[in-house]
Order: C-alpha cells, then structure tokens, then sequence
C-alpha cells in the first residue's frame, strides 16, 4: 500500500507539471432553425417601482422566459449591461431619448485549438435550457440616459443569435486527473488490492465532478452560427418626480 501511495503521489507531482487543455466539438440537438426555436421565447422588462425622484437609481430587469428547445447562444446576448444594447427610451412626446453614454457590446472573440490541430474562432457561449427563465439586471438607467423630470416609456430589442454546436474545454486539473485514474487502473502490481484503486478511482473522480461544476465555459465556433432572432420586449411606463 505504501509502495502504491508513493508512485501516486510521484505521478500527480509529474502530470501537474504537464498542464495542458483539451477542447471537444459537440452539437446541440438543432431546432428545424431559429425562427422556430425561438418563438416561445418570451422577454420582459420591470421596474421595482413606477416613479423615481430625481435623485434614485432607476433599476431595470430583464427576464428572458425560454421555449421549449435548449439553445446556445452568445454570453454578451444576455449578459448585464450588454443585453440593453438596444433599449428604447421615448418620452412623453413619443420623441426618442438619446443616450448619455451608449451602452457597449463587448467582443468575446477568441481562437482555441481543438484536439485534432485545427484553429477554430471562437465566442463564448451560454446554453439557455428549455422552459427556463434568464434575469438580467440593469443597476441604474440613469448611467446612461440623462432623465428629466417628466413621464417616458421603455422597451427592449434583443438581436439573439443561436448557433448549433459549441467547444468545452477541459479544466487542466480535469486532464491530469482523468490521466492518474487511467494510471491507477492500469496498475498491475499484487500489493495493490481492487479494493485500493476503487477508493483512491473514486476520490480522483470526485475531484473531477467538483471541477466540471466549476468550470463550464463553452465556446460557440463562428462557423456554426444558425441564425438570429430579433425579440422585443413589453413596454415599460416610467415617470421622474
């Protein structure tokens, strides 16, 4: 038992100065195309209140109310405060209110190299799963639009692309420990029972559980972009005091 303790403790010193990532392709289950899968999509804006003085913080909050298909999509999509890109405000003239300060779309775009040599572009990914809701906060209105005092209406248009297959990468740690369980069962040695390498297989296993949960990040090739959907939310009445 010692003799076993001590080649895996050697390995693990070996393999974690041999860190490396591996990224796998795989494929959603693709809707018949985006129209389709993004029809029960349902978006809505709310306030926690309808009036404000002038000297609040005006929150806003988006719920993004999935259909029925699991999809991949952007994290920038639906991610605060780039999912209010493209908010409207109007005043109580119907005139459009211009921004202060737009609101920024940040690019994710990133090369990552798959398991068989080829470079693949990449952004990273969210998987929204099938009748699940997405909430998005917005800390402050205000931040970017200048609000007099007066009554205005606010809406939002989401441009939501869906791709159909995405990258995972491996945690690091996830590649060495999967290659010491590879080691251990691969062990021959008579002075190692079955009972041993279950234990010291199912310790490592765990480790690998509590990793994946932790890191899981996807990736979205550009290539296998589906399509996109505009999606536009209720109307939302606000009033500054």
């Amino acid at each position: 038992m010692q003799t076993f303790k001590a080649l895996f403790l050697l390995c693990l010193f070996l393999i974690f100065s041999m860190a490396g990532c591996i990224a796998s392709l795989q494929t959603q289950s693709s809707p018949p195309d985006v129209e389709t899968a993004t029809s029960e999509i349902v978006i809505s804006l709310s306030t926690s209140k309808a009036a404000y003085t002038s000297k609040d913080a005006v929150p806003l909050e988006l719920n993004i109310q999935n259909g029925k298909f699991d999809l991949l999509v952007p994290v920038v999509d639906i991610t605060a405060p780039s999912a209010f890109a493209q908010l409207s405000v109007t005043d109580s003239n119907g005139n459009i209110v211009e921004p202060k300060r737009s609101i920024s779309i940040p690019s994710s775009e990133e090369v990552f190299i798959e398991k068989d040599g080829r470079s693949v572009q990449c952004i990273q990914g969210l998987e929204l799963k099938a009748a699940t809701t997405q909430v998005v906060p917005l800390e402050d209105l205000k931040k970017y639009y200048q609000l007099e005092k007066g009554s205005y209406t606010i809406t939002l248009t989401i441009a939501l692309q869906v791709y159909r297959d995405f990258l995972k990468k491996k945690h690091p740690e996830v590649i060495e420990l999967e290659a010491e369980i590879k080691r251990i069962e691969d062990v021959t040695d008579a002075h190692v029972s079955a009972a041993d390498k279950r234990s010291a297989v199912n310790d490592l296993q765990q480790q690998i559980d509590s990793l994946e949960q932790k890191y899981n990040d996807i990736y979205l090739p550009v290539k296998s972009l589906l399509g996109e959907a505009s999606l536009t939310s209720n109307s939302v009445p606000l009033t500054i005091e």
